[in-house]
């Protein structure tokens, strides 16, 4: 390949790079509308989880109120029993006190005549009567005591009624008390019930917005790898290209390189003979003896100590001032190895 050959497979390469800017320019804005599609994927995923277990607490404190609800039911169901049974009961005892109260002609609850004996005998203690007032009231004191040994039967069944009664609304209360218990736990549950309906119809939504997004981000992502296969064609076009122009160069200095030592070789055979013959050696015989063992020396080396001194020495300020001065001085010449900064320019643009 020559130079005009080496100008031209340039200016193709120049036109590949920017044909490989458009393509990159294409590919990252993919990227974007890929990742967005993402972003909008991993929200509507997160809401969902969200939800769900919002749904899940209201699904739970649902149930513990219906279990409430039917416990209290229950209890509800075994008081309104008993209160049935005691209203039964109370029935009884009223018709037996009737009967008992008709054969003995009894119409006063004996316990309320208890209650007023009590009341005249205290009267009697406390207080300064008149003789023939305390007289007439303990004559009635007796004829009250009289009555109440007639009544005595009737009287237990008072007390049993009285006893009952007391029990009836005692039960009663509690019947009360868990029906309104009942009441108040079955609005709670439906309470909860409605929310874990919504928060069902929200995670349909949402998986729906889930699922979409999904499906935008694959279809995105299939445009970008399509895209992202045409960023790397035009790079390895551009690196064949480069290459071929690098192995060109890499040959001719190869092949120098041979031609070099072949007459380093031809030089070296030739002392060696006149040193053998005894002649007299040259100055551009001795020059390319020590060169010869110059070379022969770094081979003998370990390889890590030849690179380390085929890397840059550090150069003295002052040298460099020489060197800036001498360049100055020195007709500017275009530098030979131009196409190759070119080369490393592009590669590191490209992997870029």
């Amino acid at each position: 390949m020559n130079e005009e050959e080496k100008k031209k497979t340039l200016a193709e390469i120049e036109e590949k790079k920017k044909e490989l800017d458009i393509l990159k320019s294409k590919l990252s804005e993919l990227n974007s509308q890929k990742e967005a599609w993402f972003e909008k994927k991993r929200r509507a995923s997160h809401e969902v989880s969200s939800v769900a277990k919002s749904l899940r607490d209201a699904k739970g404190k649902r149930n513990t109120f219906t279990k409430q609800v039917r416990d209290s039911k229950q209890r509800r169901q075994e008081l309104n029993k008993a209160l049935k049974d005691r209203m039964a009961e109370m029935q009884r005892l009223q018709q037996e006190k009737q009967d008992i109260a008709r054969k003995f002609g009894i119409r006063i609850d004996p316990s309320r005549i208890q209650q007023e004996i009590e009341q005249m005998e205290f009267r009697i203690e406390t207080e300064a009567l008149p003789f023939n007032i305390e007289q007439q009231m303990m004559r009635r004191i007796a004829e009250k005591k009289k009555f109440l040994e007639q009544a005595k039967e009737v009287s237990d069944v008072f007390d049993k009624i009285h006893a009952l009664r007391k029990e009836i609304d005692k039960i009663r209360k509690k019947a009360d008390e868990t029906h309104r218990k009942v009441q108040t736990k079955a609005e709670s549950s439906q309470q909860f019930h409605e929310e874990l309906i919504e928060s069902s119809q929200q995670i349909k939504d949402l998986r729906k917005k889930e699922e979409e997004a999904l499906k935008k981000f694959v279809e995105e992502k299939e445009k970008w790898n399509a895209q992202n296969e045409l960023v790397r064609a035009k790079i390895d076009e551009i690196r064949a290209m480069r290459a071929k122009i690098d192995g060109i160069d890499f040959e001719a200095k190869k092949k120098a390189k041979k031609a070099d030592e072949k007459k380093l070789d031809d030089q070296k055979r030739s002392v060696e003979e006149k040193i053998k013959k005894g002649l007299k050696l040259t100055t551009e015989d001795l020059l390319a003896f020590q060169a010869n063992e110059q070379k022969n020396e770094r081979r003998s080396r370990p390889k890590k100590e030849r690179k380390e001194e085929k890397k840059p020495k550090k150069e003295e300020p002052k040298e460099e001032k020489k060197k800036e001065e001498v360049k100055e001085t020195a007709p500017k010449q275009e530098p030979k190895e131009e196409p190759k900064k070119e080369q490393n320019q592009e590669e590191t643009k490209t992997e870029n």
